[in-house]
């Protein structure tokens, strides 16, 4: 195996031999490849992870391992949460619109 091409992927490290994984995926009918396409990135990464903090009980658990519980009344409020949810899919929105006018 040639170990001489490797490929970071979403933070994980993926050997292009192995499996050649790629990550392209569509929505609609387009094509998003997020390795070209950072702002989209992003956007998705900052979406899931606003979504599994709003919706679980995620960000108390890290901000407890972290040694930041007194944040907790401030950061883990849904006056917080939702706007920075809501700005992560506008910036997912726009990085789709934005790839789709460029092709």
């Amino acid at each position: 195996m040639d170990f001489t091409r490797i490929h970071r992927l979403l933070g994980r490290i993926v050997f292009a031999p192995v499996g050649a994984v790629s990550a392209a995926f569509h929505v609609g009918f387009v094509e998003i490849d997020l390795m070209k396409n950072r702002l989209l990135a992003l956007g998705v990464g900052g979406t899931i992870l606003a979504i599994l903090c709003c919706f679980t009980p995620l960000l108390p658990v890290l901000l407890t391992a972290v040694g930041l519980t007194g944040l907790l009344g401030v950061v883990y409020n849904d006056a917080v949460l939702l706007p920075i949810l809501a700005g992560f899919l506008i910036l997912t929105g726009y990085a789709v619109w934005r790839q789709k006018t460029q092709k």
